[in-house]
C-alpha cells in the first residue's frame, strides 16, 4: 500500500493506493480527507472526484471540528494521545497539573464549565508549543546546514491539514489539534513540514529528506488517532 499527498482547492488530501476497482472518499474525525484509489488512477482523476464531492467534504469537515471542540466539554479528553480525565479542585490560585491519567484543574468553585475549559485549552496549547519548539530545535541543524533561514512558527485551528509550510514567507503553521495526538505523530508532522523548506512539493525527493531525518516516519504517521 502506497501513500501520497495532493492539494485540492487549498485542501491537503491523503491518497492511499490500493488494488481496488473504485475510488473511495472519507473524512476522518480529525478533519483529514483521505482517498483510496488504484495505482493506475491519475492524480487529475482523483482531484476531479474530490471536487465533485466538495459540498459533502466541507460538511463532514465542519462536523469533525465541532466534534473535537465537544471533547473539551466532556470529563475526558485526549492529551498527547492519552485519554485523561479532568478533575476540578477548589483553590484560590488557578493552575493545571498533569497526573498519570488525569488533568487537575485548581481554581474557584464559582467557575463554570466554559471557563474551566478555556483555562485547560490555554494550558494544553502552551504544552504543545513547548513540544513543537523542542522538536524544531532538535532537527534544525540539518536545515541550517542546507542554508535555510530561520522560520516563524505559528498555530491555528485547522480541519484540513496538520501543518502548512510556506518557505517563501518563512513560516510554518501547525494545527492546534495536534495536542490530542501522540508524541510520535507530532514529531512526524514537524519533520514533514520542515522538509518542505528544502523540497516544496510531495515529490520522491521530498520523502527522501523525511526518511533521512526520520527513518521510521511511516510508523510514526500511523500513530495518528482518528476520533
Amino acid at each position: 500500500m502506497l501513500e501520497e499527498r495532493l492539494v485540492v482547492l487549498g485542501l491537503e488530501v491523503k491518497v492511499v493506493r490500493k488494488r481496488i476497482k473504485n475510488m473511495y472518499l472519507r473524512v476522518r474525525r480529525t478533519g483529514e480527507v483521505e482517498v483510496s484509489a488504484a495505482p493506475r488512477v491519475e492524480r487529475k482523476m482523483i482531484e476531479s472526484f474530490i471536487v465533485s464531492k466538495w459540498s459533502w467534504v466541507q460538511a463532514k469537515r465542519n462536523q469533525a471540528l465541532l466534534s473535537l471542540e465537544k471533547q473539551l466539554q466532556a470529563d475526558e479528553i485526549f492529551y498527547f494521545g492519552q485519554r485523561v480525565t479532568i478533575k476540578r479542585h477548589p483553590a484560590k490560585k488557578i493552575s493545571v497539573e498533569r497526573g498519570e491519567e488525569t488533568l487537575h484543574f485548581f481554581g474557584p468553585s464559582t467557575y463554570d464549565d466554559e471557563r474551566v475549559v478555556l483555562w485547560i485549552k490555554n494550558w494544553m496549547f502552551c504544552e504543545l508549543q513547548q513540544k513543537i519548539e523542542q522538536l524544531v530545535n532538535a532537527y534544525w541543524p540539518y536545515f541550517h546546514g542546507k542554508g535555510c533561514a530561520p522560520v516563524e512558527i505559528k498555530y491555528r485551528q485547522m480541519t484540513a491539514t496538520w501543518g502548512v509550510c510556506r518557505p517563501q514567507r518563512g513560516t510554518i503553521t501547525f494545527n492546534k489539534n495536534l495536542i490530542h495526538q501522540p508524541d510520535a505523530f507530532i514529531e512526524y508532522v514537524v519533520v514533514h513540514e520542515l522538509s518542505h523548506l528544502v523540497e516544496a512539493n510531495h515529490s520522491a525527493r521530498f520523502y527522501q529528506v523525511v526518511e533521512l531525518l526520520l527513518p521510521e516516519w511511516k510508523m510514526y504517521d500511523k500513530q495518528k488517532i482518528s476520533f
